[in-house]
């Protein structure tokens, strides 16, 4: 088996470096001691002109006729523009997942087989040829014994195994590459075969994509505009999603659509993907015309929800930040957005600041409706290249999110705009900033994060002292005693300053609760101000008792 294994690896490395020469990568195969006649076919030692296409497309064409894996290498890398410059990303965006459909016998068996069932017992009509096929499945449209329309997407039989032979085929050219070409170091191939295989995991669990259909077919099932299709959860697995059929066409389809119909569209799609981000916290990653519907009775349905993005709080924050900076052409704020991505090391912070500013430069005088989304992703994404800054990959699936659909709405209806959307999720940030409620849990998680850290200043100079005495590489003499006098006092310091904080933390506290007037009361105030005028008065006493207690030791 190993060997038939080796023999199947060995023939698909030949077929990819073949095609590498065909395109015009000589060099390259050269380079990597791929050209050797039991690697490279005589057909393809015939000389090329490598001139009549550019890099991008050639690249394209080796992973559109190898198929398999690497069209799926080259959809993710289109995501990927901080990783790699624009006209790839543009170039590989284009490629095509379609492929011919497998055989209905082997859908009948994989589903049989699945469901523990005859096929006949399940459903009351099944259509053989499908609806749509791509490299992971294909879509049979179907009733069941019940009714109901559906959708049932089947996963290729032995798919599993036959990318887990293409992604080990590729961890061995990503070590080359990086062994050989120096210049594709900065690239991490690496990094970026590990990325997809995490990538193609998620996409060959069906059960993943139906916890995604269902999270946003709960947000949206009493919509007016949305449609999300249900997921029929008792025939659905692994390799097997039922859901609901949707009868309506492709938007990248569609002719003939009045000016109002577009622009219906287009603000129904937008405010989606606003409320996406900004409520849902999670996000059709993938909102291209093709996944997008148009159904019979007007609403917009959004399909296929294999690849969802997610914000973590730290990533949303940070996104909030970058919005309202850039709707308020605030350069500031866009540069805290970008720092608190957390991603920024060992770098002139001076110079990249100064790049920063001038590559936004033409946002901040812009007037919203001119303001490009891509452009300003594409120029950020630049100076990340330019500093080897790693981005959140949620981020990057966040910055295709909105550049695709900005892409498709632009050409749809030019005259929506997405940032001017964005101003009313701005207005209503702000808003909430300044919310009592919001203002007393940002003061109690600053003042928890500012205790905790002053609590553990005295271990963290204790350590540094330690290490500065017992370093190897910096060597410092220090006068024991005084040091421990000084650890000493600062215990003292910063435990008066932590009460103090709290204090005043509940004082604030105290002021919010009287005006959000709650209930119940007692003598007209909120039973919890009274509680927190207690609490105050109880801390203040221990903190005088302690200032007193320590005033008289130092007399004696």
């Amino acid at each position: 088996m190993a060997f038939i294994s080796a023999i199947r690896r060995f023939s698909r490395l030949k077929e990819i470096v073949n095609l590498l020469m065909k395109e015009g990568f000589e060099e390259i195969i050269q380079q990597m001691h791929f050209h050797t006649p039991l690697l490279v076919s005589k057909i393809s030692l015939e000389p090329k002109n490598k001139q009549t296409t550019n890099i991008p497309v050639r690249l394209r064409r080796v992973m559109e006729n190898s198929g398999g894996a690497l069209v799926k290498v080259g959809q993710m890398l289109s995501l990927r523009a901080d990783l790699i410059p624009q006209e790839y990303c543009d170039e590989f965006a284009k490629l095509q997942d379609a492929v011919k459909p497998f055989p209905f016998s082997q859908v009948k068996t994989i589903i049989e087989a699945e469901y523990k069932k005859p096929l006949k017992d399940i459903f009351k009509e099944f259509e053989e040829k499908p609806v749509a096929a791509a490299s992971i499945g294909q879509v049979h449209k179907a009733r069941l014994k019940t009714g109901e329309l559906v959708a049932i997407k089947v996963q290729r039989p032995d798919i599993k195994k036959t990318f887990e032979a293409d992604i080990d085929l590729l961890y061995y050219i990503a070590e080359e590459a990086e062994k050989y070409l120096s210049e594709l170091k900065p690239f991490k191939p690496k990094k970026i075969v590990e990325e997809f295989e995490k990538y193609t995991e998620k996409e060959l669990d069906f059960l993943a994509e139906a916890k995604n259909i269902d999270i946003f077919y709960e947000k949206y099932k009493y919509s007016p505009q949305i449609k999300i299709p249900k997921v029929y959860w008792e025939y659905t697995t692994s390799k097997v999603i039922t859901m609901e059929f949707i009868d309506g066409k492709k938007i990248s389809e569609i002719e003939n659509l009045s000016k109002e119909e577009k622009k219906k569209i287009t603000m129904t799609v937008y405010k989606s993907i606003v409320e996406q981000v900004f409520e849902m916290h999670v996000f059709h990653a993938d909102p291209h015309p093709g996944n997008i519907f148009l159904m019979k009775n007007g609403k917009i349905a959004f399909l296929d929800f294999g690849i969802v993005g997610r914000l973590s709080p730290d990533l949303k924050e940070n996104v909030e930040y970058m919005l309202v900076g850039l709707v308020q052409g605030d350069l500031d704020l866009l540069l805290r957005s970008f720092q608190g991505l957390g991603m920024i090391e060992d770098i002139d912070e001076q110079k990249f600041k100064e790049d920063l500013f001038e590559a936004w430069g033409e946002f901040h005088s812009s007037s919203l409706k001119q303001i490009n989304m891509k452009r300003f992703f594409n120029s950020t994404f630049e100076i990340g290249r330019k500093y080897n800054i790693e981005f959140p990959h949620n981020f990057v699936l966040l910055v295709k999110a909105v550049v695709t659909t900005e892409g498709f709405a632009k050409q749809l209806y030019p005259e929506a705009n997405f940032i001017e959307i964005c101003k009313v999720q701005v207005e209503h940030l702000l808003q909430k900033e300044q919310d009592p409620k919001n203002l007393y849990h940002n003061f109690k998680k600053g003042a928890f994060e500012f205790t905790t850290t002053l609590r553990k200043f005295p271990q963290d100079l204790r350590t540094l002292i330690h290490l500065l005495k017992t370093g190897t590489k910096v060597k410092v003499e220090v006068d024991h005693k005084e040091l421990n006098d000084l650890t000493r006092e600062l215990d003292r310091s910063s435990n008066r300053l932590t009460f103090g904080i709290i204090i005043g933390g509940l004082a604030i506290t105290t002021g919010l609760l009287i005006v959000a007037d709650l209930s119940p009361k007692f003598w007209s105030l909120p039973i919890y101000a009274w509680i927190s005028v207690a609490l105050i008065v109880l801390l203040s006493f221990i903190l005088a008792v302690s200032i007193f207690k320590e005033r008289r030791g130092e007399e004696e």
